[in-house]
């Protein structure tokens, strides 16, 4: 039973040692990615730190051990080659092979798009459990998903399946510029960052004088303010909330239509941290999503936390899924 998971995020490194079959880690590693985020330079601190983990056990198992990372990447194959990581500035990397290179075949690796790792986490001990078809939305600083169908975790080809932040829902030379290098995604309009961006310029020319208020300052303010703004009936945060609640229930809702799943899992920090846009997501959801994906569905939250991602990629690695040499 002993595995790890790691998540690895644009600033921070975190890895988590299971030594049972619960999602209850013995212990974890959190440290910054730091100035040298060339891959090379990663894959050596993610080694150091497995190692670190797992230098108790190394000598006890007989087999590999597991080591899952979730990477906030979109992936091109199930070698974990990194087609785009636009936290860490990567493209086209051969990361699975370069972090296997590290640690040797003494450990068994896998690597998932981080938000399939989290995904898979609340499927197998979360918000998820006992649904054979899940689909998972995580709204943060951008926009994932996760699919489980038949109770298997859907990586698609080339393993780049859930990339529902990149689904289009403008197009055209006027269309919103996304990181990914493409326009109109709905993370280009509804994701963490993007918000923040529209916050700053609408306060800065003058549209909400509540938030700025609530905020203490315009380079203060937030999504939670603008949510707080909203729940007292501002005007602007109510029309700027509409709008995002639209684009996510877009996105949303065309998913179920083509999912018909039997559970919605909802969660990220944007979306936590913002009862009134949630409230304004789920009432488009009943207008945008048909009813007959609605009437079965279960929408429920995220339980996990920010633990879903270790506790996702050390339990995919754990049943062999997409290991790196397989």
């Amino acid at each position: 039973m002993i595995r790890v998971g790691v998540d690895l995020g644009g600033s921070n490194l975190r890895a988590a040692l299971f030594t049972d079959d619960s999602a209850t880690p013995t212990r974890v590693i959190r440290q910054p990615v730091g100035s040298q985020r060339d891959p090379d330079a990663v894959c050596s601190a993610i080694a150091t730190v497995v190692e670190e983990l797992t230098a108790a056990h190394i000598a006890t198992v007989t087999v590999p051990i597991s080591v899952g990372v979730g990477v906030a990447a979109m992936l091109c194959d199930r070698r974990g080659t990194i087609a785009n990581a636009p936290n860490l500035g990567w493209r086209d990397i051969a990361f699975g092979p370069l972090l296997a290179s590290k640690l040797g075949d003494r450990f068994a690796i896998g690597i998932y798009n981080d938000v399939n790792a989290i995904a898979w986490g609340e499927a197998a001990f979360g918000g998820g459990r006992g649904a054979a078809d899940m689909l998972a939305v995580y709204v943060g600083t951008g926009i994932g998903a996760g699919l489980v169908t038949n109770g298997q975790l859907v990586e698609g080809t080339s393993s780049c399946a859930g990339e529902l932040g990149h689904c289009k829902i403008a197009w055209g030379a006027d269309a919103a510029p996304c990181a990914c290098g493409s326009r109109g995604c709905v993370e280009a309009y509804a994701g963490g960052a993007s918000i923040m961006q529209r916050i700053k310029r609408d306060l800065s020319d003058g549209l909400s004088l509540a938030t700025v208020v609530l905020a203490g300052g315009i380079d203060a303010a937030t999504p939670s303010h603008v949510d707080q703004a909203a729940t007292d009936g501002d005007p602007w945060a109510l029309e700027l909330w509409q709008e995002m609640a639209t684009a996510l229930a877009v996105a949303i809702g065309n998913a179920l239509a083509l999912l018909n799943c039997e559970r919605l899992v909802l969660g990220g920090g944007l979306l936590g941290r913002t009862p009134t846009l949630l409230e304004h997501v789920l009432a488009a959801l009943e207008v945008v999503a048909p009813r007959a994906a609605m009437t079965p569905l279960t929408i429920v939250a995220a339980e996990l936390g920010d633990d879903a991602g270790l506790v996702g990629a050390a339990d995919l690695a754990r049943r062999g899924v997409s290991i790196v040499g397989a």
